[in-house]
């Protein structure tokens, strides 16, 4: 997932790519990431979906790749803090 994340960001994917994919991998890979770490898997779900790419709709691309970026920073913060 995060690697998905980090593909859009650097320009390997374009926004429509993006979109449908993030969605796609979330249903697909977000079973497996709660069992695996469910504070991590929320944390993703609450940065990268909820306050990120939840709330793109009708934004420009530039601003919909500043805001994943500004979540997806949050969300690696996160990681590296003491958080999970």
């Amino acid at each position: 997932m995060m690697e998905l994340v980090q593909k859009y960001l650097d320009g390997g994917l374009d926004r429509p790519g993006f979109d449908l994919d993030f969605g796609r991998y979330l249903d697909k890979h977000y079973a497996k990431m709660e069992r695996e770490s469910g504070e991590l898997a929320d944390c993703f779900l609450f940065y990268l979906s909820e306050e990120g790419v939840g709330q793109t709709d009708g934004m420009p691309d530039g601003d919909h790749k500043k805001l994943v970026r500004r979540q997806f920073d949050e969300f690696k913060e996160a990681l590296s803090s003491d958080i999970l």
